[in-house]
């Protein structure tokens, strides 16, 4: 028999979590047909997501603009493009709160962050739409070839200085990032590698510099193109593999060593499962078939069919992101993006298309400071004041279980219902503090 628990658990992993009639309708047969419908779900298309429409980009006249020599124009061209940074962050933003199914949006911000890109350095806002794309489009197909398109991206090529790149002076940033960060693994300092495989040594950062070589941001599409004047084509090492290598021949290596299918099963399974190394036994299971096919979707499936991601430990192992939490407020409340959204999530310390650094955001614990409390209950105040109740319209005996299906959470420990329980005559205040329960806050 399908526990609704379960299927809860699997919701707010996959997606931002579901009102308890979803969850029902997700179980209706059973867990792993339900595992069924999120996996498939992220290759159809998605109507509503699909229907929200994206910002009117003119990067190739603010590109013009901000060069001129009218001060005004400048000016103008700049609060352009803050806008437009605007309202990209809203257009996400709306893609996920209305997605049918949300599953396809939380995947294509978990890479994301896996492949942290900011808008403060790309400042274009329409390279970062269209790295979502890629994102959204092949992060559930294979890694390599996901690989091999952000290898390629304008935004990440301005990101990391690939656009820079170049034979006699080689900029080794997104070489670095790429086998440390993207596909192999950290080395800590002083050469002693974190995995038992030693992923990597400068030499092979050196070598995937210059095989990287050539490739600059096409400034009338926005994408990658290769200059061949600009490439190394130099006899090049790189993880054990000689030869004129180009980039092709660096994603392959990278992606094909043994250590890549751990490093990344660890990322994703800290994502959705609980926190875990490379060496971690449910890791090195899950690593394996994914070493030989690297079908994401096959992973995924593999890992929300694994018996530790229904194993208690693993419940109550990760906490929501500040995305996560105000998105599936969002989506429970049935509301609309407040105007204040990103002005909210600002003060939460995450925004879309603005990680902090290339490691992308902190998890878990980072996010449960006394200060980031009092921001969340600021911004609970604002979620919930149009917020449509009439789910809430119980007897006040009942309410405090409505809120509870409605935030799809299975239970209240009893130290929250104790809490709860004094505002029940106030159905507003009563979902505003169960928005920052720590049933709510668990991913």
């Amino acid at each position: 028999m399908t526990s609704h628990a379960d299927v809860a658990h699997l919701a707010r992993r996959a997606g931002f979590g579901l009102a308890a009639n979803d969850v029902d309708a997700l179980g209706a047969e059973g867990y792993e047909a339900a595992v069924e419908v999120v996996v498939e779900g992220l290759k159809r298309p998605d109507p509503p997501a699909e229907s929200v429409v994206p910002p009117v980009f003119d990067t190739a006249r603010i590109l013009a603009d901000l060069q001129s020599a009218d001060e005004a124009v400048r000016d103008a061209a700049q609060k352009a493009l803050s806008t437009q940074q605007r309202e990209l962050v809203r257009w996400w933003l709306n893609r996920m709160v209305v997605a049918t199914e949300p599953w396809h949006e939380k995947l294509t911000f978990l890479w994301h962050d896996h492949f942290s890109t900011s808008l403060e350095k790309v400042r274009y806002p329409e390279l970062m739409w269209m790295q979502h794309s890629t994102l959204h489009d092949l992060g559930h197909g294979r890694f390599d070839e996901l690989v091999h398109a952000l290898s390629r991206d304008g935004a990440m090529l301005i990101w990391l200085d690939g656009h820079q790149n170049r034979a006699g002076a080689p900029n080794e940033n997104f070489a670095r990032e790429l086998l440390e960060l993207f596909t192999l693994g950290h080395t800590p300092p002083g050469g002693h590698d974190s995995h038992a495989m030693a992923p990597y040594g400068e030499a092979d950062v050196a070598g995937a510099a210059r095989a990287l070589t050539g490739w600059q941001v096409d400034r009338t599409t926005g994408q990658g193109v290769f200059r061949p004047q600009r490439h190394d084509p130099g006899v090049k090492t790189v993880l054990g593999v000689t030869g004129r290598l180009g980039l092709d021949d660096v994603v392959a290596a990278a992606t094909g060593h043994e250590a890549c299918a751990a490093h990344v099963v660890s990322r994703l399974w800290s994502r959705v499962g609980r926190p875990a190394t490379p060496d971690d036994p449910v890791v090195v299971e899950l690593a394996a078939p994914f070493r030989r096919d690297l079908d994401i979707s096959a992973m995924l499936r593999r890992m929300f069919l694994h018996p530790a991601f229904l194993e208690p430990e693993t419940r109550q192992a990760l906490v929501k992101t500040p995305v996560e939490w105000v998105v599936g407020a969002l989506r429970a409340l049935r509301h609309h993006l407040p105007e204040r959204t990103e002005r909210l999530l600002v003060a939460l310390g995450q925004v879309p298309f603005a990680p902090p650094d290339v490691s992308g955001w902190p998890a878990n614990r980072a996010w449960l400071s006394t200060a980031s409390a009092q921001m969340r209950l600021a911004a609970a105040v604002v979620l919930t004041a149009e917020a449509d109740l009439a789910s809430l319209d119980v007897a006040p005996s009942e309410r405090l279980a409505a809120v509870g299906r409605l935030l799809g959470v299975d239970a209240w420990s009893p130290g929250t219902e104790r809490a709860l329980d004094r505002h029940r005559d106030d159905p507003r205040r009563l979902l505003t503090l169960a928005l920052i329960s720590p049933e709510n806050l668990v991913a």
